[in-house]
Parts: C-alpha cells; structure tokens; sequence
C-alpha cells in the first residue's frame, strides 16, 4: 500500500510539471521570435522597437521607408524619395489590429515621440525638423549605406 502512495504522489507531481511546461510553451507560441536583426524588417509583438503609426514605420522614433530590395529599410533622408517602395504587405491596414489589442505600446510612442501625432502617409519633412528631433545619433548616421546614393 505504501509503495501505491508513493507512485500515486509521484504520478501528481510529474504530470503537474508537465502541465506547468505546456502552458510555458503555448504562452511562447503567441507571438513569432523577434527577429535576430531587429533593424532589418519591422514585426510587430512585446518588445519590439517598430511602431506602426499613421501608415508609415517608426523604429525608436526614427521614420523608417522601404528603399527595395538593394538598399532594405532605412530612416528618412538616407536615399532619395524617390526610391521608397512601398509594398501593401509591410503597410497593409492588418498592422492596427495588433495595435488595437494593445493600445499601450501606441500610448508610449506618443508619450516617448510627441513630434510625430500630425504624422501622415507620404508627408515631407525638411532636414531641419528631421535633424531637430533626431540629435545625438552621431555624424552621417541617415546616409544609407556607403558607396550607394
């Protein structure tokens, strides 16, 4: 009887430990991994430094355009204008409904980025207003990549 108590203990304590690990792992299973460069292409989940906000991706507060497959993703004022693709997979309206289930990470950005609430899709920025907010990032820091204009 004795030995009956003990698998019948042991019984509840492994299947407990199981059932602990598959909630860890269902959790887990809600948002894809971010990214191993997060700079190279926006994702949306926790934290992540891309906010989609009036049509157009911010990372960290810094405009971000789709330049096409050679030159990537890159902040306003690293290539011409004329460059910008702007592919309906990355600024398809199915971005909201992620920021509407959480409308925190939207409040930080505001609260974090207050110069870009009148922000919209396809609005120009002169250099002064982009420089202006963006100070401190260092000499040639929006240049694109080097040897290409």
């Amino acid at each position: 009887m004795k030995k009956l108590g003990i698998i019948f203990a042991l019984t509840i304590l492994l299947a407990g430990g199981a059932m602990g690990l598959m909630s860890l792992f269902s959790q887990a299973q809600i948002y894809a991994p971010p990214p191993p460069r997060p700079l190279v292409s926006p994702w949306v989940g926790p934290n992540t430094p891309w906010t989609f906000y009036n049509g157009d991706w911010f990372s960290q507060g810094v405009l971000y355009y789709f330049f096409g497959p050679q030159y990537g993703w890159a902040p306003y004022y690293a290539y011409p204008r004329v460059y910008v693709v702007r592919p309906t997979h990355w600024y398809a309206p199915r971005w909201n409904a992620w920021y509407k289930a959480n409308p925190a990470h939207g409040k930080h950005f505001h609260h974090e980025y207050p110069y870009w609430r009148a922000h919209q899709v396809g609005r120009h920025y002169d250099e002064a207003f982009y420089n202006r907010h963006h100070h401190g990032k260092g000499r040639g820091w929006h240049s694109g990549l080097p040897g290409k204009s």
